[in-house]
């Protein structure tokens, strides 16, 4: 009797047991299936969200930093952009001025002076030292000598005008000795600077005396000169000339020679 009972008290135990822990199984089983219930809705998109189409690439600007103290395996390249410094901003250049970039204005020389062209009317004298020579001329020699001409140019080369030209002796203090040659000349300009001229007329000598009275002669005369210009403007020019001129006398032959500073302007 009592290991009947002793049976059925152990049989009540275990069936108690059992019963009670059915319903905690199944209540944890709930919560879990709960929890991963919510855990896939949290995975799940938005509503209205497309999914991208395949081969689809990141966004610009993309990229995922390493961990710190990340180091490559051996063998594997670190990550682009791994390790360096970022780079510092420079500002723009500023805006060149009507399309064109700056740069340093170029060199130019000073301009050169304005040529000397030759038109129109010319004018010039002309001073210096010369001399009369002549055949058993006892009075010739050495004296102040001069040139003046006036005419016009007909190219820039080249010029036609009245010239006259004198030599003057002085003797003594009661007489002197003058030859002067008048012309129509022509005047060429070889170069620039370089010119000569030559031209036919009459030329008259003059012994005078203050005692005795004049003695003057008169000859058909010719000239021949050259010179050159050694300063030049727009309209004036200062030259070196050389000149010779002969007239033929009754009595003889003479010669004026004379070297002259001129002045001409155009």
């Amino acid at each position: 009797m009592k290991r009947s009972s002793v049976l059925l008290l152990s049989a009540g135990i275990a069936a108690t047991c059992f019963l009670g822990s059915a319903p905690m199984a199944s209540a944890q089983a709930q919560g879990a299936a709960a929890a991963n219930a919510q855990n896939q809705g949290d995975a799940q998109p938005p509503p209205g969200y497309q999914a991208p189409p395949p081969g689809y690439p990141p966004p610009p600007g993309y990229q995922q930093a390493p961990p710190p103290g990340y180091q490559p395996p051996p063998g594997y390249p670190p990550p682009p952009g791994y390790g360096q410094q970022p780079q510092p901003y420079y500002p723009p250049p500023p805006q060149p001025y009507y399309g064109q970039p700056y740069a340093p204005r170029p060199y130019y020389p000073p301009p050169l002076p304005p040529a000397l062209v030759r038109h129109g009317l010319i004018f010039g004298v002309g001073i210096g030292f010369g001399g009369i020579g002549a055949t058993d001329c006892g009075n010739c020699g050495g004296g102040l000598a001069g040139e003046l001409h006036l005419g016009g140019m007909v190219t820039p080369r080249f010029g036609l005008m009245y010239d006259v030209s004198s030599v003057w002796r002085p003797i003594d203090a009661a007489s002197d000795l003058t030859q002067t040659i008048h012309t129509i000349a022509a005047q060429l300009w070889l170069t620039n600077r370089l010119w000569v001229k030559g031209g036919f007329g009459i030329g008259h000598i003059t012994l005078r005396d203050d005692f005795n009275g004049d003695v003057t002669e008169t000859a058909a005369a010719g000239i021949g000169a050259i010179g050159l210009e050694v300063a030049q403007s727009p309209w004036f020019a200062l030259d070196l000339q050389a000149r010779l001129g002969y007239a033929g006398y009754d009595s003889g032959g003479a010669t004026n020679g004379m070297v002259l500073i001129g002045f001409n302007w155009y």
